[in-house]
This record gives structure tokens, C-alpha cells and sequence, in this order.
């Protein structure tokens, strides 16, 4: 008599991907309630937040020719500026740390509501950076912004 060790097709089926589910699901829990911080800026304090450093992700606008208007922002090494206001004086200016402080994803700016929004966890920050709805626990990191004639600089 022949012996065989075949399995049928759906109970392979069956035990494949009832086996992946689970790995699946437990990957996304543990992604989800990371809590660590994420890696601070360098050249930053980590916990401070008004008047952070940026360190080397530091990086100057010439404002005779970028941000001219209202809204018009720029992100760029981690940092997201914006013009909150007219004239070229520092208070005009708002910048913040990209880093989302639930989990360290990339946060995004949308000029047409003047909010920002993490899409990896969905925390929503306000106009000025400070915290709507989470996962994250607090808003976002303030950045200095410096301006000498025509050039901002943030810091």
C-alpha cells in the first residue's frame, strides 16, 4: 500500500495564511505602540522644545526671493518653515521640527489648512506647531529663526 503525505490545497491554504495573519497583525501592533522618542535633531537638546537647535540641518532662505507670501513654506532637512505673517522680522516666521513626536515619521505641512498632520499614526498638530489630536503626546519642536538683512536663517 502507498503512502502519501499529501496535503489537500485548502487546508495548506488555510494554515498558510492563518500563519501570516497573525505575524501580520503582531507587526502592526508593535508598530503602533512604539513609544520611544525619536531620535532628536543634531545639535539638539532632546525635551526642549521653544528655541531648539536644529544643528547641522540648519539652513538660510534668501527672503528677497523665497517665502514671499503668507502660508508659503519650505521643508527641507527636517524642518519645516513657514511665513506666518508679513514683514521679514523673526516673529513673521515659524519653524518646526518635521519629526513627528509620536514615532519619528516625516509630518507634512498643508498650507491650505495651516495644519500639519502625521499620516503614518495620524496626529494632527495646529498653525503653530502645537498638538490637536494624537497618538503623539506633545506638539512639535520649535526651531529658532534668525534674520540679518534679506537672509533668515533657521537654527
Amino acid at each position: 500500500m502507498k503512502k502519501t503525505n499529501e496535503m489537500k490545497r485548502t487546508k495548506f491554504l488555510e494554515t498558510v495564511t492563518g500563519g501570516l495573519a497573525a505575524v501580520c497583525v503582531s507587526c502592526l501592533a508593535a508598530g503602533c505602540a512604539k513609544d520611544e522618542a525619536p531620535t532628536p535633531i543634531a545639535g539638539s537638546t532632546p525635551g526642549t522644545n521653544p528655541g531648539q537647535s536644529a544643528g547641522s540641518n540648519a539652513f538660510t532662505v534668501k527672503l528677497d526671493s523665497e517665502i514671499k507670501a503668507i502660508n508659503d513654506f519650505i521643508s527641507k532637512n527636517g524642518i519645516i518653515l513657514i511665513r506666518i505673517a508679513a514683514g521679514n522680522v523673526a516673529s513673521s516666521f515659524l519653524a518646526v521640527s518635521s519629526v513627528c513626536p509620536h514615532a519619528g515619521s516625516t509630518v507634512e505641512y498643508n498650507n491650505t489648512k495651516s495644519s500639519f498632520l502625521c499620516a503614518a499614526h495620524g496626529s494632527t498638530f495646529g498653525s503653530d506647531g502645537s498638538l490637536v489630536s494624537g497618538p503623539a503626546a506633545k506638539g512639535l519642536t520649535k526651531l529658532v529663526v534668525e534674520i540679518a538683512g534679506t537672509t533668515l536663517t533657521v537654527k
